[in-house]
């Protein structure tokens, strides 16, 4: 099953010499944060859609320690789940840093594992719709079973300075014009929690724009346009200005003045 659809930010930094600076999953792979309900980080987890029996791949150590470097500073759990991308949610491969070897547990097994992390979990199903066309098993198993008290947010971007993580950025994309676009509302509640994620770990976060246009269909990375948001401040999303591609890879361009373009 087919869930990645293309990116053009993803492809710029795969093809530039300032794309060793910045990690993001591979194709199949999602970086998850897991929060309770006042939406603060409670465990790290990396999904993967692959053949349960295959050997652990090398994209799948490095979103591995990604999510490690993540979590080492603020003291929170990470886990690692391989689905089969073509069946629901029976079995996973299941590891996290204390066992000794990747295990097969059932579907009912990692629901007891989220909750011994502390996941409060019921049996509604969560408010947050799912698109149908980029829905992994996984995905859905996450929505049925995890219930509507559980927040989860997908870290888009890793910037790195000096081989660290430095910042998290949420990219964001549509058809809306770029003076246009604001941050939605209803989307506050994962900012909030990967806000709350970036201070526990000492890192910005940041939200990247872009246009996709309709016809002829692509991304547009000429401009992009930037947010900084702090959970703890008001307001909590605060402007940045226009970049360019090229400003973003290169971080080139000065977030805390905002001097981006206007």
């Amino acid at each position: 099953m087919e869930y990645y659809a293309g990116n053009g930010i993803y492809e710029y930094l795969d093809s530039c010499e300032n794309g060793k600076h910045f990690f993001r999953p591979a194709r199949g792979i999602w970086f998850l944060v897991y929060g309770n309900r006042f939406y603060e980080p409670v465990v790290l987890t990396i999904a993967s859609a692959n053949r349960l029996g295959a050997k652990l791949t090398s994209k799948e150590r490095g979103a591995m320690y990604a999510a490690r470097q993540v979590a080492a500073v603020g003291g929170l759990p990470v886990n690692f789940i391989r689905f089969d991308a073509d069946h629901s949610v029976e079995q996973v491969r299941y590891w996290e840093p204390e066992m000794h070897e990747i295990s097969v547990i059932s579907s009912a097994a990692l629901k007891r594992r989220f909750c011994r992390f502390g996941l409060e979990m019921n049996e509604r199903t969560a408010r947050k719709a799912i698109n149908d066309k980029s829905a992994s098993p996984y995905h859905i198993w996450q929505r049925s079973h995890m219930g509507d008290t559980v927040t989860v947010a997908d870290i888009d971007l890793l910037r790195y300075t000096d081989k660290k993580p430095a910042e998290i950025i949420e990219l964001k994309r549509s058809y809306i014009e770029l003076e246009k676009w604001q941050p939605y509302r209803q989307d506050y509640k994962n900012f909030i929690l990967l806000s709350k994620l970036a201070v526990m770990s000492g890192l910005g976060f940041y939200i990247v724009y872009n246009r996709r246009i309709k016809v002829p269909f692509y991304d547009d990375i000429a401009r992009l346009k930037l947010f900084a948001f702090d959970h703890r401040a008001r307001p909590a999303c605060r402007f940045l200005g226009y970049w360019t591609m090229e400003q973003f890879a290169e971080n080139k361009a000065e977030k805390e003045n905002g001097d981006g373009e206007k």
